[in-house]
């Protein structure tokens, strides 16, 4: 019998390699649906005591899995809070971002609505903070896994930023990916400052953070322009008001 790796050898019969597609499939389907269970269970606990000071066997018990269970998906307690971080920048973050982000439709506007919104989540709670500090554990100890967990937030600026660049010239020798990951590395500094609170470090504001990233990537003048952007619907509800 041949291996499930030769699925693609034509010498096997089309119904055999269809069976096993199948068996993969669904033994596929059933350890994803058991690897999240334990990550469901982790995120839990981590909203409930707004910390990771939890143990392995409280996962456990809260999956209603088994300790060979779990080591068979997760080789240790980081392995997890490196998935339940991915998780939550994939299902709750980028989705809440891309939300904040459409009520605008200037592309300077929705630029500087994702500087915003990365500062507001990253003191949305405790359990964010401690998300926002692992991330620093990441970036030193696991960088890779960080690289990928945060695939999706850096691809979501370079879409803004590609957005502005139809329009407006990045500045000389900066490709839009780089700038992204520019602004990326810059706003995970602020929010893990804003995440520590008052006593922890400084508290840089959304929007000054907006503009110097904006200027930074040859977008002048973004300030002037945003401020002109927000004051049209009010300027238009007076001039409205005074001609009643």
């Amino acid at each position: 019998m041949k291996a499930v790796a030769d699925l693609d050898d034509e010498t096997i019969p089309a119904w055999q390699r269809q069976s096993m597609l199948r068996s993969l499939q669904s033994a596929r389907a059933r350890a994803y649906a058991r690897s999240d269970r334990f990550v469901t269970a982790a995120t839990r606990l981590l909203q409930e005591k707004g910390n990771a000071d939890f143990t392995v066997q409280e996962v456990i018990d809260r999956a209603g899995m088994s300790i060979r269970t779990f080591y068979k998906y997760f080789g240790s307690k980081e392995d997890l809070l490196v998935a339940v971080y991915e998780t939550v920048i994939a299902r709750e973050a980028v989705p809440r971002l891309r939300e904040r982000i459409e009520e605008n439709k200037d592309p300077l506007l929705r630029l500087r609505a994702y500087f915003e919104s990365v500062i507001d989540l990253a003191q949305a709670g405790p359990a964010r903070r401690t998300l926002v500090s692992f991330q620093n554990r990441l970036a030193e100890r696991r960088p890779s896994d960080l690289a990928r967990a945060t695939k999706p937030q850096v691809d979501l600026l370079v879409e803004l930023i590609k957005d502005i660049a139809r329009t407006r010239p990045l500045r000389d020798g900066l490709t839009v990916e780089t700038a992204a990951r520019l602004a990326h590395y810059t706003v995970a500094a602020a929010a893990h400052a804003r995440a520590l609170g008052s006593e922890g470090g400084f508290d840089l504001p959304a929007r000054a953070l907006a503009q110097f990233c904006a200027a930074g990537m040859g977008f002048v003048g973004i300030d002037r322009l945003i401020e002109t952007r927000e004051a049209r619907p009010a300027d238009r509800s007076r001039r409205g008001r005074s001609g009643r």
